[in-house]
Formats: C-alpha cells, structure tokens, sequence
C-alpha cells in the first residue's frame, strides 16, 4: 500500500529541498529559487519507529495561490498532511499555514495527529534562534523544526510524523469497520 503525503506552505521555504533530501533525490538546478508550478510527486520508501518501511508518495505542492483550484485534487486522499514554514514564520506566513490547514487538513477529514508542522531553518542565523510560538489552530499540531544545514535528523522526525498519522488513520479504518459489524 503507498502512503500520500501531502507536504505545503507558503513560496521560499524549502519545501522542495525537504522533499528532495527525505527521497534522495537530486535536482540538478542551478541553485536559483524555481517555484514549483503545481506539484511534484516523489516515491520511496521510509522506516517508521517499530513498524515495517511504508511506501510513501510525497506530494511537494507549490505554495502559491495560483494554484489553489487544484488543491482539492491534491488533497484528496491523503495520510498526511506536513505544513511547512520558515523558522521565523512571521505573521502573514503563520495566518497562510493556519489556512492550509483549514484547506488541506480539517477540510479533508484528517485528524490533528495526521498533520504537523515543520519549521525550516534555512541559515545559522535562524537554527540557533529561539522557538517560534505557534498560535491558535496550528498550536494543536506536532512541530518539528528542522535545518538543512544539520539534515541528518530529518529522516527520524519525518518517520515519527508518518507513525502518528498512520497509527490514526488505522484507528480511524478500525472504528469504520466496527461499526458496520455492529449495525448487522
């Protein structure tokens, strides 16, 4: 079975070295900021704490508003739902994830422990400041503040994210099927 992943947040904040690092995969760039127009989608496969390696599929979607007639489509179907930001996520990047959350998450029936937020510190500067307080919905969700500078835990917290929401949605199935047992 393969697990979608759907991984969004605003423009600039990485979102596709993280997929690219998590899938070891290479983009042969020049370096230079290229949105991603729509969505790329990246298999492999990922160890998840005392459990079997779980096909994933990881939807590294662009950030921007042009593409929001699409999200839906994106949407659908998914484990998990990773809201990425900056580590200094200021205001209107806070409000930006709290509605992708809105859109992605709470809109498509997935539970709290099926999404979570990843703050990325892109420079020095930003990894060794003080932890962003996260506010209102997303204060709910689980957080992981990664860099790309020290990536080597990335793989771990991306594992321990997929348990989660794998776990909830089994629960979820299991409950599903209960109750049709019971109605008969």
């Amino acid at each position: 079975m393969v697990t979608k992943v759907v991984m969004i947040g605003p423009p600039h904040t990485g979102k596709t070295t993280i997929s690219n690092y998590l899938a070891d995969a290479t983009d042969a760039g020049s370096g230079e900021y290229h949105p991603t127009a729509g969505v790329r989608i990246l298999e492999f496969n990922c160890n998840i704490p005392n459990s079997q390696p779980v096909e994933v599929q990881l939807w590294d979607c662009g950030g921007s508003p042009q593409f929001e007639s699409c999200w839906p489509a994106i949407a659908r179907d998914a484990t998990a739902l990773l809201l990425v930001g900056s580590a200094t996520l200021p205001a209107t990047e806070l409000q930006f994830l709290e509605m992708l959350y809105l859109r992605f998450g709470a809109q498509h029936g997935l539970k709290e422990s099926q999404c979570a937020v990843i703050l990325n510190s892109m420079d020095d500067a930003t990894s060794n400041s003080a932890p962003v307080q996260l506010t209102g919905m997303l204060a709910k969700l689980p957080r992981e503040t990664v860099s790309m500078n020290n990536a080597a835990e990335l793989p771990t917290a991306f594992g321990r994210i997929l348990g989660s929401a794998l776990r909830t949605q089994t629960e979820e199935w299991r409950k599903g099927e209960n109750q049709i047992l019971s109605v008969g």
